[in-house]
C-alpha cells in the first residue's frame, strides 16, 4: 500500500522538473483541479489552495475558461492521448508550450482524471524564429531574399529590378570584399530612400528588387534608383563611379509576383541592351524576341516527352509517271496552353541550342514509321523527304544513328529521302561529302533543297553527292522559262532529277510538264496535312 510519504515524495519531483504539470479530477463532464506542480504556478497563478475549482470558477468570464474546457474535454469525448502546440498567452502575460494531455482510467475503465505536461518551447520558438530569419533574408545585406518575394510577399503594384552594371569588373578588380562593401553601400542607398510601403529584396549577386506595394510613378521611381546611385562609391580609398539598369513591371491584370518578376527581368534584359545606365518598363504589348527564344528553349527540351510535336506531309508528284512519288515530313509544335507555333518561330531556336539533334532523330524516326502507311496507300517506290540540318550533319556519329533507327523502324534506307539546304553544305564540303557517301552507299537518296537561293558555286554539285535538286519557289513564282530550262539542262547532265516546288496553280503544273520538270510540290498538289487527314483523301488526279 501506498503511504502518505510517497505520495509527498511524488509531489516534491513533480515540483523539481521545469516542466508544468496538471491533473484534472473528471466527474462525469465537470473538471476541477487536483493537483499542479510548482512550474504551474508559476505559468498560470493557481496555488494547491485552489484545488476543486474548475476552469470557469478560476477564470471567471475569461475566454481561456471557455478554451481550457473544450481542449480537456475533447479527451472525454476521445478517449484518447492529444497533443497540442497551440501555444497561447496566459493571464500573467506568459506563453503556454507544447501540452500532452493523458487519460487516466479507474478500474471500471471511466476516465478519472487527465494528466497535462505542458513544456516550455520558447527557446525551441525563438531558434525556430531565428530561422525563419534566416531562410527569408540576406545574410550580408540584411534585406529579404529571392525566398521571401516569392513565397512572402504575397502582391505588388510593381517590381523594379536593378542590376548594378559591370559590376564583376569590382570583385575582379578590388576582390570580393570589396565587392561586397559595394553591395552593402547599394542595400543602404536604398534602404535610406524607400520607406515601409516598400519591401527591399537582394536577389542574389548584385540584383536588387524594390517591391511597391501600392500603386506609384514608374517612371519617378525608376529615375529616383538611377539618381541613387550617381554619387560614387568608397572602394579601397577610390572613389568609383558605378551605375545601374532598371527592369520595371507594374501590375495591369492581377499579375503574381513570379509574373512580374519574370516580366521585370525581361525589361532588365531590355534596359541593358539599351546600353545601360537607364530603365526600361515592360509591355505586354511588346515582343521581346529574346525572351520569346529562351521561353520556346525551355519547352522545346520537353516537347517530345509530352507528344507536342507532328508530323505533317507535303506529297510530291510526279507528272510523267502521273502519280504520286514522295512527300516532305514538315515538323509541326503544338505547344501546351499555347497553340501551334510557326517553324519560323522555333526551328531557328533548335539550332542554335542543339535541340535540333534529339528532335531530328525523332523527325527521322517518325517519318519512318509513317512510311508503311503512306507505302500502302501510295504505292511502290514511295519516298519520304526529311529535313536534316547542318548541325545535324555536324554529329559524329550521325550516320550510324540514322542507319539505326531506319534498321529499328523496318525501313529500307532507299525509302528515305535526306533533305539539305545550300547553306549547310556550303562549309566543310570534305566532312559533308564523306558523311553523305556513306549515307548514299547505304541506300539513302540526298537532296538539295531550295537551290538557287544560297551563296555556293556550281561546283558543288558535282562535289556533293546528290540525287535530287529541289528549286526554290521564288524561280517558280517569277517563271524565268529560259533560266529554268538551263537547270533542267544542267540537272540532266548531273544526272540528278528535279522537283520544282511552290506549284501553285494549273498554268505553272502545265508549263513544268511540258518542260519534263521530274516532280511537284506545292499547294496545287495538297498542302501540308497531317497523315490520318491525308490518308482520308483521294488524290487528285493531275491532268
Amino acid at each position: 500500500m501506498i503511504n502518505n510519504s510517497f505520495h509527498l515524495q511524488i509531489g516534491q519531483m513533480l515540483d523539481d522538473i521545469s516542466d508544468t504539470v496538471f491533473i484534472m479530477k473528471v466527474d462525469g463532464m465537470e473538471l476541477t483541479y487536483y493537483y499542479i506542480n510548482r512550474a504551474a504556478t508559476r505559468l498560470t497563478g493557481i496555488t494547491l489552495d485552489e484545488m476543486g475549482k474548475t476552469f470557469f470558477e478560476f477564470y471567471d468570464k475569461s475566454p481561456m475558461a471557455d478554451y481550457l474546457y473544450r481542449k480537456y474535454v475533447k479527451v472525454l469525448t476521445e478517449r484518447t492521448v492529444l497533443r497540442y502546440e497551440d501555444g497561447v498567452v496566459m493571464p500573467n502575460g506568459t506563453m503556454s508550450g507544447e501540452t500532452v494531455l493523458t487519460p487516466i482510467y479507474d478500474e471500471s475503465g471511466a476516465i478519472a482524471y487527465i494528466f497535462s505536461i505542458t513544456r516550455d518551447i520558447t527557446d525551441r520558438k525563438n531558434y525556430e524564429n531565428l530561422l525563419v530569419h534566416y531562410a527569408y533574408h540576406d545574410d550580408l545585406c540584411l534585406l529579404h531574399n529571392r525566398r521571401y518575394l516569392l513565397e512572402q510577399l504575397g502582391s505588388a503594384e510593381a517590381l523594379f529590378l536593378l542590376d548594378l552594371d559591370c559590376f564583376k569588373n569590382i570583385n575582379d578588380t578590388f576582390g570580393h570584399d570589396a565587392g561586397d562593401a559595394v553591395l552593402i553601400e547599394a542595400a543602404s542607398r536604398l534602404h535610406a530612400a524607400f520607406g515601409p510601403e516598400y519591401t527591399l529584396v537582394r536577389l542574389g549577386g548584385d540584383e536588387f528588387i524594390v517591391a511597391a506595394s501600392k500603386q506609384v510613378n514608374p517612371e519617378a521611381t525608376a529615375l529616383l534608383i538611377l539618381e541613387l546611385f550617381q554619387p560614387a562609391f568608397d572602394v579601397r580609398d577610390q572613389q568609383l563611379k558605378l551605375s545601374v539598369s532598371v527592369g520595371v513591371a507594374t501590375r495591369h491584370d492581377g499579375e503574381d509576383i513570379p509574373t512580374l518578376l519574370k516580366q521585370a527581368d525581361i525589361a532588365l534584359y531590355k534596359a541593358k541592351g539599351a546600353g545601360r545606365k537607364g530603365y526600361h518598363i515592360y509591355e505586354s504589348t511588346s515582343k521581346y524576341d529574346h525572351v520569346e527564344n529562351f521561353i520556346h528553349e525551355l519547352a522545346l527540351s520537353n516537347a517530345i516527352e509530352l507528344q507536342e510535336f507532328e508530323l505533317y506531309y507535303q506529297l510530291i508528284y510526279s507528272p510523267q509517271q502521273e502519280q504520286v512519288v514522295g512527300a516532305e515530313a514538315l515538323l509541326r509544335w503544338n505547344r501546351t496552353g499555347i497553340g501551334v507555333v510557326s517553324p519560323a518561330d522555333f526551328i531557328p531556336v533548335t539550332e542554335q541550342t542543339g535541340l535540333i539533334v534529339p528532335i531530328g532523330y525523332w523527325v527521322i524516326r517518325q517519318a519512318c514509321r509513317d512510311w508503311h502507311r503512306l507505302l500502302e496507300r501510295f504505292g511502290e517506290g514511295f519516298k519520304v523527304s526529311v529535313n536534316i540540318s547542318s548541325v545535324q550533319l555536324s554529329e559524329p556519329n550521325f550516320v550510324e544513328r540514322v542507319i539505326e533507327i531506319v534498321e529499328n523502324e523496318g525501313v529500307p534506307a532507299q525509302g528515305i529521302e535526306l533533305e539539305l539546304t545550300e547553306s549547310s553544305v556550303i562549309h566543310n564540303y570534305q566532312q559533308v561529302e564523306q558523311t553523305l557517301e556513306q549515307l548514299r552507299a547505304v541506300g539513302f537518296t540526298i537532296a538539295l533543297d531550295d537551290f538557287g537561293t544560297g551563296y555556293s558555286s556550281l561546283s558543288m554539285l558535282t562535289l556533293l553527292p546528290i540525287d535530287k535538286l529541289k528549286i526554290d519557289r521564288s524561280f517558280i513564282r517569277d517563271m524565268n522559262q529560259s533560266l529554268f530550262s538551263a537547270m533542267l539542262v544542267m540537272a540532266e547532265a548531273l544526272h540528278m532529277k528535279v522537283i520544282a516546288e511552290g506549284v501553285e496553280d494549273a498554268a505553272q503544273y502545265q508549263m513544268l510538264k511540258e518542260m519534263n520538270c521530274w516532280g511537284l510540290q506545292g499547294y496545287l498538289i495538297n498542302k501540308p496535312i497531317a497523315l490520318d487527314a491525308l490518308l482520308q483523301h483521294a488524290v487528285s488526279q493531275m491532268q
